[in-house]
């Protein structure tokens, strides 16, 4: 345990220093926008009513096929309520519609699920496209223009193989793609599911219901700002890589920001689905105004590599688990050579929570950071984070070998923080408040190789105020209520 752990602290102490030379990730990137042709394909000429009763999906695909087919354009939607199921999206074309156009889902009519023999790997709605109120697949320069875009009758779970529509827009294998100044009344299972797409703008959209709001699977070179998701009853923003394509993609290269979320789910989420790795992701200027499970979440569950992961400028209010990131072996892939995931290299800076809820199990969930002695989390640091909690837990003197992962069904024995296998961790000016007073000790780390606790405070209300076993090189400074420590090696402490 002692060779082991003086080698991790050689690694760990460089790990900070290698990456501060680094630019700073939290700038917009400047992805380019598709450029389309001059020419415009009215979609009344084409036979739509927009009369919000008549079925306009076949108008509104002549509409496509002949812009397509001219070299590309605008197809232009006029003022009225355009009924649609399964528009075929194609390349090179944008819809423009006026600021009263509304297209919005049919209550039947949807192409059928295409066949997918990857679907075991994932549920239903992430194994087809087709069952959408718009799809494509394979396409180049597509954009969404402003106007309304609503679910209708489009349904929030699986239609188990019928012809009903899940999603309001499906795109697979997609590049270069715009949706800008775009209002969502109504979602479905996804507003957006896109999968293998790069270089996609998400810009002034605005979601009011649904069950996910943005779905990025695989996805790379992405820009998303000035968005407002509320009304989610599942994840807002999740960024997922499954096996629906039958093949591990990298996602990496994403940026989020000025964005505002609420939802009876995770805000911010990675995961489950985790099949390939996850590079360069950056969040920062984010207001979450409700997150019933977890404000920011990582899961790496299939087998993914989550490395890189920069949030700033975080505000929540309403969150039943600030912060929740684990490893756990679920494997669900067609990969031979499948093997369990990692997360690394994660900076939450800037980050204040307030006004915790009740969450699953009737309690606020305690933060959590779970690695697994088979993968341990590596590099993550909170800086400038203050937290306040509900507080009123029980004590709880538990083994710290139990399995962590039950604190997501039952009450956690920490009050701010429990942290498990772990290879270097800095709490740098981390401030934990609670309404009313919580005996649980504030911090509770077992297993951790390379733990700095700089400038961290939290109200005592218990015996100690934190709690450690199997603790190398573990550094405190600057700490009201805590003993000074360099490099220290500790087997068993409460403080």
């Amino acid at each position: 345990m002692r060779r082991r752990a003086l080698a991790l602290f050689f690694i760990c102490a460089q790990l900070p220093a290698a990456r501060a030379g680094s630019p700073d990730p939290c700038t917009p990137p400047s992805f380019p926008l598709p450029r389309f042709n001059a020419a415009t394909f009215n979609v009344r000429e084409f036979g739509a009513t927009a009369d919000g009763k008549t079925n306009d999906t076949a108008a509104i695909n002549r509409a496509i096929d002949q812009c397509n087919s001219a070299g590309g354009g605008d197809v232009v939607f006029p003022a009225g309520v355009y009924v649609a199921a399964s528009i075929h999206l194609k390349s090179n074309v944008r819809f423009l519609l006026d600021k009263d156009a509304v297209i919005t889902g049919a209550k039947e009519g949807y192409d059928a699920p295409e066949p997918n023999e990857f679907d075991k790997y994932q549920d239903f709605g992430h194994s087809h496209f087709h069952n959408a109120l718009m799809w494509g697949e394979k396409i180049d320069n597509f954009a969404i223009v402003g106007g309304r875009v609503n679910g209708g009758q489009i349904i929030e779970h699986d239609p188990k193989g019928k012809r009903i529509g899940d999603k309001v827009v499906s795109i697979k294998s997609g590049r270069n793609l715009l949706f800008q100044n775009v209002t969502h009344e109504t979602g479905g299972h996804f507003v957006y599911l896109l999968n293998d797409c790069e270089t996609v703008t998400i810009d002034n959209v605005t979601i009011k219901k649904s069950r996910d709001a943005v779905n990025l699977v695989g996805c790379r070179n992405v820009q998303l700002h000035n968005c407002r998701f509320t009304g989610c009853g599942d994840d807002a923003i999740a960024l997922k890589s499954d096996w629906a394509l039958g093949r591990k993609i990298v996602s990496e290269n994403i940026y989020v920001w000025d964005t505002d979320l609420e939802t009876a789910c995770n805000a911010l989420q990675f995961g489950a689905e985790t099949t390939g790795d996850f590079r360069n992701v950056n969040f920062w200027n984010i207001r979450i105004g409700r997150a019933l499970k977890a404000a920011i979440g990582i899961t790496s569950a299939y087998g993914g590599i989550i490395d890189g992961v920069n949030y700033r400028d975080i505000t929540v209010k309403g969150a039943a688990c600030p912060i929740f990131m684990r490893v756990i072996n679920q494997l669900r892939s067609g990969d031979p050579n499948q093997k369990i995931g990692a997360i690394r290299n994660v900076k939450i800076s800037n980050l204040s929570v307030t006004d915790c809820e009740t969450g699953e199990g009737g309690f606020v969930h305690t933060s959590g950071i779970f690695g697994r002695p088979d993968s341990y989390l590596e590099n993550i640091v909170l800086e400038n984070v203050k937290i306040v909690y509900q507080g009123g837990g029980k004590t709880d003197d538990i083994p710290l070998k139990n399995d962590p992962h039950k604190t997501q069904t039952t009450p956690s024995p920490a009050a701010g923080f429990y942290v498990r296998h772990v290879k270097g961790l800095i709490l740098r000016n981390v401030d934990l408040a609670f309404k009313v007073p919580d005996p649980r000790p504030a911090l509770i780390a077992y297993d951790v190789a390379g733990l700095t606790l700089d400038n961290f405070r939290s109200q005592k209300s218990g015996a100690v105020m934190m709690r450690l076993e199997k603790i190398d090189n573990f550094t405190v400074e600057n700490s009201p209520a805590l003993t000074d420590r360099k490099a220290e090696n500790v087997e068993s402490l409460k403080e």
